[in-house]
């Protein structure tokens, strides 16, 4: 029997997907919202009769609702996505907005014509592929447009209170330059003693 289990349901994020974006978001076509929150509904329906279910965007907001956790999660992703002008805006919001727009994205403040020749919607992008997040490891992801996902899910485990457990941040343990780079579907944690490890397209053999 599983302990517990987290996961993301579908939304704004999927439902914004345009052709415009579907290569940036590592998608080869477009999702359609009402299967996908189907099949999630699939999922969590067959998952909670064997373990605790956990929704993302729950546990976020009980992060968000900490001032502390809040501000170091916002510092972490506006430097990483190099928003950091943003951070007093995402940082005046309440929790349930903030945990949408870290999740769904934040449109992009038009106002110079720096801003404007950039031709960029968002300041922060949807997470296009939460939906498919299934690790229990805070992953060093091969693109940045899914740092943030990493990013969060380490706040989670450490702020939310629903996790008692250690972290390990492949992230904070690894210097800029190095060549490790994981995604969790290639790492699975079968038990506390078992890992099941592959080589994917996105984790290197290092």
């Amino acid at each position: 029997r599983l302990n517990a289990v987290l996961l993301h349901r579908p939304g704004a994020e999927v439902e914004n997907m345009t052709p415009r974006n579907v290569q940036r978001a590592l998608y080869s076509d477009i999702l359609n919202l009402s299967i996908a929150q189907n099949e999630y509904e699939q999922l969590s329906g067959v998952l909670s009769k064997l373990a605790s279910v956990y929704e993302v965007r729950e546990l976020l907001v009980k992060v968000l609702d900490q001032w502390k956790p809040r501000a170091d999660l916002i510092h972490r992703i506006c430097v990483a996505e190099d928003v950091v002008p943003y951070i007093d805006t995402l940082m005046a919001m309440d929790s349930v907005e903030l945990a949408r727009v870290l999740i769904e994205g934040l449109p992009a403040r038009i106002d110079t014509l720096t801003s404007y020749l950039r031709n960029e919607y968002y300041a922060l992008y949807p997470l296009y592929n939460f939906y498919f997040t299934r690790e229990a490891l805070v992953c060093r992801m091969a693109n940045k447009v899914r740092m943030r996902e990493s990013l969060i899910m380490d706040a989670i485990y450490r702020c939310s209170g629903a996790f008692e457990c250690g972290v390990v941040d492949a992230n904070a343990d690894q210097p800029e330059t190095s060549q490790i780079i994981m995604e969790g579907g290639d790492i699975l944690i079968a038990r506390e003693d078992i890992l099941i490890v592959g080589n994917g397209v996105r984790t290197t053999p290092q």
